[in-house]
């Protein structure tokens, strides 16, 4: 059995990409499901390239989180920029984001991250402004598939009125507009944990499958936030095992990070059924080191619990 026990944290590979549950949710069993789910975060994933599924994946609903954000910046200041590297460089430039880049926040209504340094933003663009903005810093302009491609090597961005996707890797590869033929949303290991998660999560980071990004009991694991119609928001970590030992052992890790005095003190730990079971940790958010949505790929606590030690 592989051992869950203390081990030494780890950084999580890519957090630096995303620095730039409801109360009661029934607990998640095995989970593939034959079907791909139909919904909001499904809906960012199935725009990801299946290749990409070994890695680091961060995803914002962005016009729930401005909404959260704009209520509360204590407790969502966590969300601020949305993982969108633009916006952020944005803030030490002299011209706001919509001049230097072309859009803003209020343009975008998905944004999803990769460790490849690549993302991908759904909403409404406006090609020609996109255009000039980056033509104005140099960037040269092309046409692809359903919109412009702009290159500035390494960097590429493609904009059609609906999608802005972008690499700025020197491996992420010429950005698509259109739906790959097999995407992140098709695998049944992520339609396992989104149905986890759940398809209304505004923010969701997935470890990815990589095996040097998680423990050998573990197919994948991923941490998302909810907002209930209180108000009120939670966090949920689900991981997919592979066995039930394999499951027993995450929960018994995770359930020491629940004990008295710890920072998750009182949250819920719970494992599924069937031969796969899926382990949950549920807990509240708070404005308290560590509790806040997303906090988690700044802290490192609770992914280090289930990725290798280095």
């Amino acid at each position: 059995m592989t051992s869950y026990g203390r081990r030494t944290r780890r950084t999580v590979v890519g957090i630096a990409l995303a620095g730039a549950l409801t109360a009661g949710l029934a607990s998640c069993g095995t989970g593939t499901g034959d079907a791909k789910p139909d919904g909001r975060l499904s809906g960012a994933l199935d725009g990801i390239p299946q290749d990409a599924a070994g890695g680091y994946l961060a995803y914002w609903d962005v016009k729930e989180s401005r909404q959260l954000l704009g209520k509360d910046k204590e407790l969502y200041g966590t969300l601020d920029g949305y993982g969108i590297a633009e916006l952020v460089q944005s803030r030490y430039e002299s011209d706001p984001a919509r001049t230097a880049h072309g859009f803003d926040e209020t343009d975008v209504d998905t944004s999803v991250q990769l460790a490849s340094q690549s993302g991908r933003l759904t909403g409404r663009f406006d090609v020609a402004a996109v255009t000039a903005a980056l033509k104005k810093r140099g960037w040269s302009e092309e046409k692809t598939d359903g919109g412009v491609l702009l290159r500035d090597k390494p960097a590429q961005v493609a904009v059609s009125d609906s999608v802005r996707s972008s690499s700025f890797g020197q491996d992420g590869g010429v950005p698509s507009l259109g739906a790959p033929e097999r995407s992140v949303a098709d695998d049944p290991a992520y339609q396992a944990v989104v149905g986890c998660i759940g398809e209304d999560a505004y923010h969701a980071t997935f470890y990815g499958k990589d095996p040097k990004s998680r423990l050998p009991g573990l197919t994948l694991f991923a941490i998302g936030a909810r907002a209930g119609d209180d108000g009120a928001s939670r966090e949920r970590l689900c991981a997919l095992t592979r066995s039930a030992e394999a499951a027993r052992g995450v929960a018994d890790a995770l359930k020491a990070k629940t004990a008295k005095g710890e920072r998750f003190a009182g949250a819920t730990v719970e494992v599924g059924g069937g031969k796969t079971p899926m382990v949950t940790m549920e807990w509240a958010n708070g404005t308290a080191s560590g509790l806040r949505p997303g906090s988690q790929n700044q802290t490192g606590e609770l992914p280090g619990v289930l990725m290798p030690p280095r």
